[in-house]
């Protein structure tokens, strides 16, 4: 028998495995899954109800701040519109005003020359019958004239309650002016009668009245007028702070309209500056005071009550002339005739009272 060969070391080769038979070897066993609990179709629907709630009311909230904060922004869209049309309005009303302004200033230097409804020359002959003629005559024109004056210059305001405008101005020629206009309600007042009759006694004793009310003493140059006259004149002296003379000398015109057909209750107390007179021509002297004053009292028919109102305008114009005048002098003549015509004003006031008293 001969001998298996010896295996050189390195060269030896293992022995080969035995192969396994079939289903002498257990196979590797799967792992189960756990199974799934399946979602009802209501429970996941009512899931989706649940998270789609919570987007509507996410939303809802989300609509709710956008709406406030639109409201916001519209209503300061809104205040900044009504800001544009409130500065567009403020540019309109301004440059209205600038050319009221300009408009203004052009009426004022007009009025510079003349402002008073009485164009006429008041020219006085020598002998007395001719002068009271003459004054007759100048009447009608006066009245009329002065009553279409007052008609418009009070014809937008409301005269039931008091109203005053007054200037101060140097005239083109150099006259020194003062001019005023003022309405005055008198609701006490019943009667205009007796509210003229009480104007036209202040007027009669003119000097008297000055004298007393300015403290200057005041001389009357011509005679004493009719009182039962509804002409007259005053030639007047009055001597300020003994410092100068001045001469004023006016035709006086009063004039009551009782009520009639058409035809409301007035009454008209006018003075009017004269500008020659032969019998009594101005003194170089002296300073010259031109002054005309309209005085009218009438009814003004309200709704529920009638009111008797007195309006009155007046223009003061001292004469540029050959003397030099003190500015105190001058003032005091300007403020003079400021208290003549508050005497006035009380003087138709207590005339109202009185009358309403006795009835």
């Amino acid at each position: 028998m001969s001998a298996r060969p010896v295996p050189v070391s390195g060269d030896v080769t293992p022995p080969k495995s035995k192969k396994l038979k079939k289903g002498s070897a257990s196979r590797p066993t799967k792992q189960k899954k756990a199974k799934k609990n399946k979602i009802r179709t209501y429970c996941r629907r009512k899931a989706e109800i649940e998270e789609l709630l919570g987007q509507m009311a996410r939303l809802k909230e989300q609509k709710e701040k956008y709406t406030k904060r639109a409201e916001a922004l519209n209503e300061r869209q809104e205040l900044l519109r009504r800001e544009e049309t409130n500065q567009a309005l403020r540019e309109v009303l301004h440059n209205q005003r600038l050319a009221f302004a300009s408009s203004l200033s052009m009426v004022s230097q007009i009025l510079r020359q003349h402002s008073g409804p009485f164009d006429t020359l008041t020219h006085l002959p020598k002998d007395p019958n001719t002068r009271h003629i003459a004054l007759l005559r100048m009447k009608h024109e006066r009245v009329q004239r002065a009553y279409e004056f007052m008609r418009e210059r009070q014809r937008f305001l409301d005269v039931t309650k008091e109203f005053c405008d007054q200037k101060k101005f140097q005239a083109t020629n150099g006259d020194l002016c003062s001019e005023r206009f003022e309405v005055v309600p008198l609701p006490e007042a019943r009667s205009v009668k007796a509210i003229v009759d009480a104007l036209e006694y202040f007027v009669y004793n003119i000097e008297i009245s000055m004298s007393e009310v300015l403290g200057d003493i005041t001389i009357r140059e011509n005679d004493d007028p009719r009182q039962s006259s509804s002409v007259a004149q005053h030639r007047l002296v009055t001597t300020i702070g003994d410092i100068v003379q001045m001469d004023t000398n006016n035709v006086a015109f009063n004039e009551y309209i009782p009520p009639g057909p058409g035809q409301n209750e007035v009454g008209f107390s006018i003075s009017d500056a004269v500008d020659e007179d032969d019998a009594f021509p101005y003194q170089p002297t002296r300073v010259r005071q031109d002054v005309t004053i309209i005085t009218m009292v009438s009814w003004n028919r309200l709704p529920n009550k009638p009111i008797i109102v007195l309006t009155r305008w007046w223009c003061l114009r001292l004469r540029r002339g050959a003397i030099d005048v003190h500015a105190s002098a001058v003032a005091r003549i300007q403020n003079g005739i400021e208290h003549i015509g508050a005497a006035m004003v009380e003087a138709a006031r207590t005339a109202a009272t009185c009358n309403k008293m006795q009835k």
